[in-house]
Parts: structure tokens; sequence; C-alpha cells
């Protein structure tokens, strides 16, 4: 009987454990998603309020540091916007975020324009600017739909400005804010604006920042037989922040989900039990969504060797699961990819994991274009919030698999 109650001790004590490491993420997630964060962007010093929430942790949890205050600052330029952006169409005033974004790229601007529609003209680009080259629409704005994106980018027929018709939730992108453009580009569902719609109203100011401050956050655990040697875990802590006073960017998924994973992780690590053999860095990018800004600046400007990661995991966008996951650059590193599928089916962890070839859409990249082994894992499923729109909350993402995908990469570090 006594057995039988040390048994059932020491299981109960097993699931309260792991189980605190699902509310552990929630919490993580929560917090990084939350509106006092502003979105983790350039507005507000959103994501400065999510280093300093990240380095907490990682003090509370006794890492190790590279730096004397766990950051790696740097800069990059941004521009933003963080007064109330005012659009109508035909003086229906529609909300941000919900109803439209305008370009991370565009200028300050102010006035009533009237709406040049293309929504009908299927000719292609080239045509079309044969067709308009003489009509002045250096005062309208072009409307015109989702197939043209080309025009949206580049105001072909040098307007004004471009409205893209959206069929489903706008969303936002900041990759392109590193500079001013000299037009103003907006997107907005197709309920909102229409081929007979006459002209806009619109009020945004920008802010540009040619050196914005911002930094990476890491810390580390010592191996304690290979003290030299690295498994790195990485994820971007950054998101889009806030265009304007009204639309907020959550990024529940991408990528709170991926920091609460490493966060998670070296919580897990930093217990004298699970004290690995190999030494564990732990960096939170910031300057992701601005084109791998953090990541290509630590590889510029690495704090210990490259050349001594054995193998690196880069996590963006971890937070369904019901699918499986994907391994990019998996093709490349076969054989850690055959370690996972291997401790994956042994175990029946996840529905799967896929295999996918190399791609430069995430921190990995300027880490592989260097030369360490670098893979990047999301998940796949349908329960996920809305990739770069405000419904990216954390009220809406499932963690349907986040504790079996912990259980393989805590597998998957014992095979080095």
């Amino acid at each position: 009987m006594r057995l039988l109650f040390v048994l059932f001790f020491l299981f109960s004590q097993t699931v309260v454990v792991f189980s605190q490491d699902i509310k552990y993420a929630k919490k993580i997630i929560s917090n990084l998603s939350s509106p006092k964060m502003h979105g983790r962007g350039y507005v507000k010093k959103g994501e400065k309020r999510a280093a300093n929430f990240i380095r907490k942790e990682f003090k509370k949890d006794e890492l190790k540091t590279f730096t004397k205050n766990y950051f790696q600052n740097f800069n990059f330029p941004i521009n933003t916007f963080s007064k109330k952006i005012i659009l109508k169409v035909d003086d229906k005033e529609l909300f941000a975020g919900k109803d439209f974004v305008i370009s991370a790229a565009s200028p300050r601007i102010e006035g009533k324009f009237q709406i040049f529609s293309i929504l009908g003209d299927t000719s292609s680009i080239e045509k079309q600017k044969e067709k308009y080259k003489n009509l002045n629409l250096s005062e309208k704005f072009v409307l015109t739909d989702s197939k043209e994106r080309e025009i949206y980018r580049s105001n072909v027929f040098n307007s004004k400005g471009v409205i893209l018709l959206c069929e489903n939730n706008v969303w936002w992108h900041v990759s392109n804010g590193h500079e001013v453009s000299d037009f103003t580009a907006i997107k907005i569902k197709n309920d909102k604006i229409f081929d007979d719609s006459k002209a806009i109203t619109i009020k945004a100011k920008n802010k540009f920042f040619e050196k914005y401050k911002t930094q990476n956050v890491l810390g580390y655990i010592e191996g304690y037989a290979q003290p030299d040697s690295f498994i790195v875990f990485t994820a971007h802590y950054d998101h889009l922040g806030r265009m304007g006073k009204e639309a907020f960017f959550p990024g529940a998924n991408d990528n709170a989900s991926g920091t609460a994973m490493v966060m998670d992780l070296a919580r897990h690590y930093s217990k004298q039990e699970n004290k690995p053999r190999l030494s564990i860095v732990f960096i939170a990018f910031s300057g992701e969504e601005t084109g791998l800004n953090g990541s290509k600046y630590f590889c510029e400007h690495p704090l210990f060797p490259l050349e001594n990661i054995k193998f690196l995991i880069n996590l963006d966008m971890v937070g369904t699961g019901s699918e499986g996951i994907t391994v990019v650059n998996a093709s490349v590193f076969q054989k850690e990819f055959n370690t996972m599928v291997e401790i994956n089916d042994n175990n029946q962890y996840l529905k799967e994991v896929k295999l996918r070839g190399e791609s430069c859409n995430s921190d990995h990249c300027p880490f592989y274009t260097k030369g360490v082994p670098s893979v990047f894992i999301y998940t796949r499923g349908p329960k996920a919030g809305g990739y770069h729109t405000i419904y990216d909350t954390a009220e809406e993402l499932s963690l349907t698999e986040y504790e079996d995908l912990f259980r393989l990469f805590i597998d998957f570090v014992k095979t080095f």
C-alpha cells in the first residue's frame, strides 16, 4: 500500500511539473501579446517592454549572460505611425487594422483625393501603363485588386497613392518600413470600398527613425561535459506593434509562441536535475519583422564563436500543431532531421515531422549562410490567429501540441 502511495505521489508530481510548463507558456504568451506590450513593435517602445520582460525571466532562471545585462544592442531604420490615422471612403469612416492598413513605407499625408478605379481592367500592367499614360494621376488614388500587387508595391502610374482591394482580413507588414516612399499605399477590405467609390479622405502622420535603438536578449546554461560546444534555440520576440493609435497587432502566434517555447526551455534546463551535457544558448531576437535585422546583427557580431554551434533550432509560429511540424532546411541536415523523425515515431508525439528544403524565411537564415547547422521549425494546424492581423491573439491560440513539441526538443538535445 505504501509503495502504491509513493508511486502515485511521484506520478502526480510529474504531471504537476509538466502541466506547469503549458501554464508557463500561456502566461508568457498572454503577457507578450497584451496591450501593455504595444504589439512588441517600434511605437511606444513596445519591443523594449518585451525585452525587459524576457530579461527578467532569464534572470529569474539564473541564466548566465554573455554581456553585462543579457542585451545585445543594435539599431536599424524604421518608419512608424503613432498618431491617429483617419481614413474615409466617400465620407464613411473606416477602422484601422480592421478595415484597412497603411503601408509601413508611406509618407505623411492629409487631404481628400479622387479615386481612379482600374478594378475591371484585366490587361497586363504594361498595357495598362500604355492605356493610361496620358492621364495625370498625381493627385489621385488608383484602386486595384490583389492580383495587381506590383502596382501596390511600385506605383507604376505615379499616382498620389494606391489602394489594394483585399478579399479577407487586411494583413500588415513592416519589412518595407526601412525607408519612406514617395506615395501612400493602402489595403482596404472589399466590403468597404467599391468600383464606383468616388474619393477618400486621409490623414496619417509618420515618424521615421534613421537609427532606432533596440536589442537582442540572450542567456545560456553551461554544459557539464562540453561547455564550449553549443546547442542554440532562437525565436524573434518582436512583432508589428501599433499602426496609429487604434490598430494593435498582438502577435500571439507570431511570435510570442516561439519566444515562450525558448523561455520555457531555458526554465527547464536551468533546473539542476536537467543540466545539459553541452551548453545551451537561448536567444530572443528583435528586428525580425523588419528584415531579420537582429539575427543578421548577431551573426556579424557574435558573442560566442559561431563555429562552436553544433546545431541551431529557430522557432517561429509554434502555437498550433494538430497537423504536426515542418522543418525548414531539413533536406540539408538530413541526419538531424531523421533523428527528429525517429524520436517522434518512437514516442508518437506529433502527427507528422515534415521535411522542407532551404528557405531564407526566418532567423535561422543568417546563421545558415555563415555555415551554422540550422533549421527553422513551425507548427501546422487550422487553429491559429490571423497571420499579421489584429486577430492574432492569445485567446485564439490553441497550443494543440505545445507539450509534445517541447518533449521532442528535450529528447533531441539528448542525442548530442
